[in-house]
C-alpha cells in the first residue's frame, strides 16, 4: 500500500511537472534616436509581467532588473555615451523564461545624417530582405510541425502548430507596408493572405473527392489557400478546435496547404536574394541602374506610399468595416483570435520602413534623414506610431467581440492609425516630391 501512495504521489509531481510551463523567450527590439531609445518586445502567450536586465557594457556587471509588468514597450532617455547590454525575459506562475539574447546599446550625440542611397540601401536589404528572410524560415518550421501534426494528431501538438501559425503570421503583416515588387507582380499577396475565408467553398473541398496534394492546392483559387485557409482548419470556425475533431481530409488539405505557402514564402525571399532574383538591387540601385525606379525620389516615394497604404488599409478596412457594418465575418485572423497581433504588426511594419530596422538589425532609415530636416515632425511620427500601437493593445480580446462590446476602445484605435495615415500621407511624403 505504501508502495502504491509512493507511486500516486510520483504520478502526481510528474503530471505538475509536465504541466509546469513557464513563457517562451521573448525577443527584444531596440530603436535608438539619440539618447531617446525606445525598447519593445514580443507579447509572449501566457506571460503574466516582463523584466528588462540591464549590465554594464563596459564590464558586464549587472546595472539591474526592471519589473515592466504587464506592458511591452518603453520609451527613455539614456546619459550619451553610455553603453549596455539589455535582455528581457517572460514570467507567469509557473516560472519566468530565460533572458534574451543580449542587445548591445550604444548612446551617442546625434549621429551624423546618412545620404539618401544609404537608407534606400538599408530599406531593401536590412529592412524587406530581411524580413522575408524570417517568413520563409517561420513558414517551413510551421510546415515541418504540420507534418508532425499528421503522424502526432494530439492536442499538445495542435498548440505548438497553433502558436506557429501566430508566429508565422509576425513577419508577414509586418511585411505589408511594402507590398511592391515580386509579391505583387507575381500574385503571392493575394496566394498567402486572402481573406475572409470562403468557408462554404473550403468545406466543398473537403466534401469532394479531389485529391488534396501540393500541386492540386497550389492551382485553386487564392480564398482556398494561404495564410487563413490554414488558420480556418488549426483553429476551427469557433476557434477552439481539438485535434480529435480533425478528419482525414482536413489533415490532408491542411497539409498541402501548408507546403504551398512554404513554397510560396520561399518564392519570395529568393525574389529578392541577391544571388537569386535580386530584386534587392533593382530597389537598391534606384536611380543608378535600376530600370523599375529611374531616381532615388521614386524609391523612396515607393517607401512612404507603402507606408501610407498599410496604414489606410489598416484604419479604414481591418479596423473599420467590422465595426461599420457590423459584420464579424469580414474580421482578418478571427478563428486564431489574431486579429489584434495582426493589426499590432501592421503598424510595426511602419515603424520598420521609418527607422530601418528589422528585428536584431539596425541601419539608417527615414528617421534620419526627417530628423535633420524636421525634428518636430520625427518626433510627431514617432509618437503616433507608439500610439497607435497603444491604442490597438487596449482592445479587448477577441477583436471579432469587440466591436460590438467595446466599440469606445475600437474606435480610439482608427483615430490613432487614421491620425498617423494623416501625417504621413500630408507631411512624411511631402518631402519626397
Amino acid at each position: 500500500m505504501k508502495n502504491q501512495i509512493k507511486f500516486i504521489i510520483v504520478g502526481m509531481l510528474l503530471t505538475s511537472f509536465a504541466w509546469a510551463k513557464p513563457p517562451a523567450t521573448p525577443t527584444l527590439y531596440i530603436s535608438p534616436d539619440g539618447p531617446q531609445v525606445h525598447f519593445y518586445w514580443d507579447e509572449v502567450p501566457r506571460a503574466e509581467k516582463y523584466t528588462i536586465l540591464v549590465s554594464s557594457l563596459a564590464n558586464g556587471s549587472s546595472i539591474g532588473e526592471f519589473d515592466m509588468g504587464n506592458t511591452n514597450r518603453i520609451s527613455v532617455t539614456l546619459p550619451i555615451e553610455s553603453g549596455y547590454f539589455v535582455s528581457v525575459r517572460a514570467e507567469n506562475a509557473d516560472g519566468p523564461s530565460a533572458y534574451s539574447i543580449p542587445r548591445r546599446l550604444v548612446i551617442s550625440a546625434d549621429a551624423s545624417t546618412p545620404s539618401l542611397e544609404q537608407v534606400i540601401q538599408n530599406y531593401a536589404g536590412n529592412v524587406i530582405y530581411n524580413t522575408y528572410r524570417d517568413l520563409a524560415d517561420r513558414a517551413e518550421k510551421l510546415n515541418t510541425m504540420v507534418v508532425k501534426l499528421r503522424f502526432e494528431t494530439s492536442d499538445d501538438q495542435l498548440l505548438a502548430v497553433q502558436q506557429q501559425w501566430r508566429d508565422t503570421r509576425r513577419p508577414w503583416e509586418q511585411s505589408e507596408a511594402f507590398l511592391f515588387g515580386p509579391v505583387d507582380t507575381e500574385g503571392l499577396d493575394p496566394a498567402m493572405d486572402s481573406w475572409p475565408v470562403n468557408s462554404t467553398d473550403l468545406q466543398n473541398v473537403l466534401d469532394s473527392d479531389t485529391a488534396l496534394t501540393v500541386e492540386t492546392v497550389s492551382a485553386f483559387s487564392d480564398d482556398l489557400k494561404g495564410f487563413h485557409v490554414i488558420e480556418f482548419l488549426l483553429f476551427g470556425a469557433d476557434g477552439n478546435k481539438a485535434s480529435a475533431e480533425f478528419t482525414e481530409r482536413e489533415l490532408l488539405y491542411l497539409g498541402a496547404a501548408t507546403s504551398v505557402l512554404a513554397n510560396d514564402t520561399q518564392r519570395l525571399a529568393q525574389s529578392w536574394n541577391p544571388n537569386d532574383g535580386n530584386f534587392l538591387a533593382e530597389f537598391a540601385q534606384a536611380g543608378v541602374g535600376s530600370t523599375t525606379y529611374t531616381s532615388q525620389t521614386a524609391a523612396l516615394q515607393e517607401m512612404i506610399n507603402g507606408m501610407i497604404g498599410i496604414a489606410g488599409e489598416l484604419g479604414s478596412v481591418k479596423l473599420e468595416d467590422p465595426i461599420r457594418l457590423g459584420d464579424a465575418t469580414i474580421v482578418e485572423s478571427q478563428f486564431s483570435f489574431n486579429s489584434r497581433a495582426d493589426f499590432m504588426d501592421n503598424v510595426r511594419a511602419i515603424r520598420n520602413v521609418y527607422t530601418g530596422n528589422y528585428l536584431l538589425s539596425e541601419g539608417p532609415g527615414l528617421n534620419a534623414l526627417v530628423k535633420s530636416v524636421n525634428p518636430a515632425l520625427d518626433e510627431t511620427i514617432n509618437s503616433q506610431i507608439e500610439a497607435a500601437i497603444a491604442a490597438i493593445d487596449a482592445i479587448p480580446q477577441p477583436f471579432a467581440e469587440a466591436i460590438s462590446t467595446s466599440t469606445t476602445e475600437v474606435q480610439a484605435a482608427i483615430d490613432a492609425v487614421n491620425m498617423l495615415l494623416v501625417t504621413l500621407s500630408n507631411q512624411l511624403s511631402a518631402l519626397a516630391q
